[in-house]
């Protein structure tokens, strides 16, 4: 594609068209005016050529995938060839999506003659999670006599994948799992026993009874006790809520912004603290899976363990994205009733703030509760909370009204709680800054008790 130049307009306007109207004033003869047009438009013409040609033999070679995470800055870099040093000016531009901030996303790189090879860099910012492609670059060049620009896109195929950011995550729960460089060995009682069957033994007196193998000590007719043995592996899955309600934006504290938090959503929060939690199980060499739900379920990952079974859980969260739905438990607990077949520690990140939605959670945990171990994270709200504090002052009745509203919503939650509770699940409701700790602590409690 051919455009004029300014250098073309500057000269179009400032000295064609002024000198064909003096010519014209001056009476000049039609053949000569005619022959200086010629002459001109034939000097414009051969010139627009080497503007195309200067761009024929460049290419551009970027990088295919690009790892980052949120609020990071980067460099993008990227190889020009320019052979035979034809191209003496050259502008290159990449079109970035709004996830990345770029300040010059257009270059005018310096090129040499006798250099083939140019190094091209874009300083970025990934400002939102995802997955981003560039499909093309752009290039304009310049002709000799600079009166025509030729501009030419070049097919090209860089992926830049934003995953959250962990970094301070993985700072304040450091000392929580991570147990690098400390000397010495440390014993850690365990509390409770384990559930996975060892031996058979006589009976000794203050065995419980619970472990009396009846149907051996009827085959042997003398008593019999099972032993069991601490479990070093077990199952831990989470399960993700993407439907509308994890879709609501946080409330952002001033030590947040100034510390780089860049989450918005709950589900961002959600699926720090799973990534987080994946890390801490990878350290207690426990097995890590991954369900992920709104009005039907999304993805079942199973349990598994390593690095590479990390990043599929990470490249399957990184560009998840909240749908404009409600949850949907009972299709989550039937699903998990006909596929883990394990006990395992269930931990669901979501939000049972609104009555008829905690009321088909509690109607379907049962299920799920008898065979594995059950915890549920929410994350506290400002408005559900009990109508007079320490300190509250109420200015005017729709306020008033707002903190009845308030409060029965914690009626409610609270009563939740209590029946969830009778059903072996226990519920938590997090500050926005603590749920990555209190998820954590709870994966902790609930393996040091042994009640996998």
């Amino acid at each position: 594609m051919l455009v004029p130049s300014n250098r073309l307009l500057l000269y179009t306007g400032i000295l064609g068209i002024p000198l064909f109207a003096l010519l014209g004033l001056a009476e000049a003869p039609v053949a000569a005016m005619l022959g200086v047009a010629v002459l001109l438009l034939l000097l414009v013409a051969l010139d627009a050529p080497s503007a195309a040609a200067s761009l024929q033999m460049l290419k551009v070679k970027l990088p295919e995938t690009i790892r980052t995470s949120k609020g990071r800055e980067l460099v993008l870099e990227a190889t020009l060839t320019n052979p035979g040093g034809r191209c003496r000016w050259l502008r290159v531009g990449l079109g970035f999506p709004e996830g990345l901030d770029c300040e010059r996303p257009i270059l005018n790189p310096t090129l040499k003659k006798d250099l083939e090879n140019t190094r091209l860099t874009w300083n970025l910012k990934a400002v939102e999670r995802g997955n981003y492609l560039i499909k093309r670059v752009h290039l304009e060049g310049r002709s000799r006599l600079g009166l025509w620009h030729a501009r030419r896109s070049l097919p090209c195929q860089t992926e830049f994948r934003v995953y959250p950011d962990l970094t301070r995550e993985r700072n304040v729960l450091a000392p929580l799992f991570f147990r690098r460089g400390v000397i010495g060995i440390h014993h850690v009682r365990q509390i409770g026993k384990g559930r996975e069957f060892e031996q058979l033994r006589e009976y000794a007196p203050g065995d419980s009874y619970d472990d009396i193998f009846w149907r051996g000590t009827a085959k042997r007719r003398f008593p019999v006790t099972k032993m069991f043995q601490l479990e070093r592996t077990q199952e831990v899955y989470v399960a993700i809520d993407a439907s509308r309600r994890s879709a609501r934006r946080l409330d952002h504290l001033a030590e947040h912004q100034e510390a780089g938090f860049l989450a918005k959503t709950h589900l961002e929060r959600f699926i720090q603290a799973t990534l987080v939690l994946a890390l801490a199980a990878e350290q207690q060499t426990d097995k890590f899976g991954l369900i992920v739900f709104s009005d039907r379920v999304q993805r079942i990952i199973p349990a598994g363990g390593g690095r590479s079974h990390y990043n599929t859980i990470r490249d399957v969260l990184y560009t998840l994205q909240a749908d404009p739905v409600s949850p949907d438990y009972e299709d989550v607990f039937i699903h998990i009733g006909n596929r883990l077949r394990h006990r395992s520690l269930m931990i669901f990140l979501t939000d049972l703030g609104e009555p008829w939605l905690s009321e088909q959670f509690v109607e379907g945990v049962s299920l799920v509760a008898r065979r594995h171990v059950v915890l549920t994270h929410m994350l506290g709200q400002k408005e559900i909370a009990p109508l007079f504090g320490k300190g509250d002052e109420i200015k005017n009745d729709e306020e008033l009204y707002g903190r009845l509203a308030g409060q029965l919503l914690w009626n409610d939650l609270q009563e939740t709680t209590r029946v969830l509770k009778q059903r072996g699940v226990h519920l938590t409701s997090s500050l926005q800054e603590n749920l990555v700790a209190d998820v954590v602590n709870e994966y902790l409690r609930v393996k040091k008790r042994q009640l996998i």
